[in-house]
């Protein structure tokens, strides 16, 4: 009985869907885009690895994108990073440095990819995509339309966007595709899995200004008058 107890306790330190927020947590329906925008810290890494990784774990998945502004990004944010792929507590992956893939026990794969450069996601397919700061790409609209045409493996392909917002094309487009389903989130949401320093400091860089809407709470800015999106 006590051994049974320890394995549900061990179990639910790693289940997702009773730690995550609802924000964080996969939206119901038929989505094609997943787009959570958040603010500094709202936790937007760890929402996109649980989920790549359910979609590994369950065999949703077999080839997986993960795309963020530099390979340094993916590897470092992405994969190895404390929110990471491979900081998760169920089913740990490992990381191929040599083909920049990443191989779960299952056989499910991933590919690391830089939005630096376009060009590389012409060929490949993939029946899951996760992007990572989208708004920071060099290359944002060509590389999310190489990407999406790449997205079609499987019999429902997916993608999850993760971004702090700003006013690019490529974040508009997403919004307003009829198959994208939102999420939003501010770094106050996520307060208590980040130092007080860190939020104390951007609210002294950002109080009172829209970069405070955009950098802590996650709202896309038009401009310095008024919000396109916002989390409320």
């Amino acid at each position: 009985m006590r051994s049974s107890s320890k394995s549900q306790r061990t179990e639910l330190k790693t289940e997702w869907s009773f730690w995550g927020r609802e924000q964080q947590l996969p939206p119901p329906g038929d989505w094609r885009t997943w787009l959570f925008m958040g603010g500094r810290g709202a936790g937007k890494t760890r929402a996109g690895a649980e989920w790549v990784a359910a979609r590994a774990r369950e065999g949703s998945s077999g080839r997986i994108a993960l795309v963020g502004p530099t390979f340094h990004d993916v590897r470092e944010v992405m994969i190895e990073g404390q929110s990471g792929l491979r900081a998760l507590g169920r089913d740990r992956p490992r990381y191929e440095a040599s083909r920049r893939r990443v191989l779960w026990p299952n056989g499910a794969q991933a590919f690391a990819l830089s939005a630096e450069d376009p060009e590389s996601l012409r060929g490949p397919q993939f029946d899951t995509a996760w992007c990572d700061e989208l708004c920071f790409w060099a290359h944002s609209e060509e590389t999310l339309a190489t990407l999406e045409h790449g997205l079609r493996l499987g019999e429902r392909p997916r993608m999850m966007v993760t971004t702090t917002p700003r006013p690019i094309r490529a974040l508009k487009r997403l919004i307003a595709a009829p198959d994208t389903l939102i999420t939003c989130s501010s770094t106050w949401e996520n307060a208590h899995n980040v130092a007080q320093d860190f939020i104390a400091a951007l609210n002294q860089r950002w109080g009172g200004t829209a970069q405070h809407r955009q950098e802590l709470l996650g709202e896309l800015i038009e401009d310095l008058d008024g919000a396109l999106w916002s989390a409320r």
